[in-house]
């Protein structure tokens, strides 16, 4: 799990440079490099866009429930607040607004940034509420999550065996309901918004989602509750086979993303394009999601320094990358390169700084259990 998280999360800052050279960029981006862009960027944005954050639900889920279940309600909720509610409310306060910035100052738009604070990020001086272009930046997954903490310790407080472990059976097959549940929902959701999937709401000042992926959100942190009721990985429990899901992923893989980038064009209804396209991200979310459990369950279910070390980072590394990474873009708008170089060379350069950053944040309080992690395994 630790690996996995680790994995996701720099795929999560590779994913975020990506769209700074995709082509057909959300307007809103923050840097768009439209001189060096790709089609091939696009589908990659389309393809890694489905698994990352279900992913790290899945796996906040899991510990979640974990322990909750160790520490009891009072203890788990001085570390959700130390560890979640902090740093989510203290990185939406401070680098909120100076990230989202950078969509005005990365396309040289005439307007300051106290000016942009004013009018387009805190306020809106024409209808009230929050600016057009208010947003948490990553910090949006950290409020959802509290949400989601807070859905499951009412569970735990109204069920009194909700807590309580199953014993392992290898053939879990009561996991198709929640999988149908899924994809019925996910398609639901698709037409609802009518296709429009990159719409994010703003609920007051306290939450900032998508709604076409908040079910597939709740679908996956409640199945990491349920993996480790069920006690899934271990002995005698379940195991995600890669013989069954890597080909499955391999398939959806091919199949969605071009879908997405061609399926508008093979159909004369919009909206068939978006029920299609509902229920190919329903099977390449659940393909991902299980071939990805199959392969690191398979092949990277243990440690060394340099796992441990990332492992360790990995959430220092999430908080801080956005910060990092697209300055980084917008200092290499002038390098006239082609798109594929250059965005190698944003991500190392990236990651490299985003992970020296995440060193220095484990010597904060809150995130000093990683740090206190990573030492722990140093004396084994």
């Amino acid at each position: 799990m630790d690996n996995l998280k680790m994995f996701t999360i720099n795929l999560m800052i590779v994913f975020h440079l990506g769209l700074c050279y995709m082509a057909y960029a959300p307007e809103w981006w923050y840097v768009v490099d439209k001189e060096h862009c790709s089609l091939f960027l696009t589908g990659f944005v389309c393809w890694v866009d489905i698994f990352i954050m279900p992913m790290m639900f899945f796996i906040s889920g899991y510990f979640g429930i974990r322990t909750l279940k160790k520490h009891g309600g009072s203890k788990w909720w001085h570390g959700r607040f130390k560890r979640i509610i902090v740093p989510w409310i203290v990185g939406a306060a401070l680098f909120a607004a100076p990230v989202s910035y950078l969509t005005f100052f990365s396309r040289n738009y005439p307007v300051d940034f106290a000016t942009f604070c004013r009018d387009w990020f805190f306020f809106d001086p024409v209808n009230g509420g929050s600016g057009l272009f208010f947003s948490h930046i990553q910090y949006w997954f950290l409020g959802i999550l509290t949400v989601f903490y807070l859905l499951m310790y009412i569970i735990s407080r109204l069920d009194k065996n909700y807590l309580t472990q199953y014993e392992p059976t290898p053939n879990d097959r009561s996991m198709a309901v929640p999988l149908f549940i899924f994809v019925f929902c996910n398609v639901v959701a698709m037409d609802i918004i009518t296709g429009f999937d990159d719409l994010w709401i703003h609920l007051s000042y306290f939450l900032v989602l998508q709604p076409c992926r908040i079910l597939p959100y709740v679908w996956a942190f409640f199945l990491g509750a349920y993996a480790w009721k069920h006690q899934w990985f271990t002995d005698n429990g379940y195991k995600p086979s890669v013989k069954i899901w890597v080909p499955f992923f391999v398939i959806a893989t091919a199949a969605y993303p071009l879908w997405v980038l061609m399926g508008r064009f093979m159909v004369a209804n919009p909206l068939h394009f978006v029920f299609i396209r509902g229920i190919l991200q329903a099977l390449m979310f659940t393909s991902s999601f299980f071939g990805l459990l199959a392969i690191f369950f398979r092949f990277f279910d243990g440690t060394n320094k340099f796992w441990g070390e990332m492992a360790a980072n990995s959430y220092t590394m999430y908080y801080a990358h956005m910060q990092i990474v697209f300055p980084v873009a917008y200092f290499l708008l002038p390098l006239d390169i082609p798109w594929f170089p250059k965005w190698i060379l944003s991500s190392i350069i990236g990651l490299f700084v985003t992970y020296c950053v995440s060193k220095l944040l484990l010597f904060l309080p809150c995130f000093a259990s990683s740090k206190k992690a990573k030492l722990s395994y140093y004396e084994k």
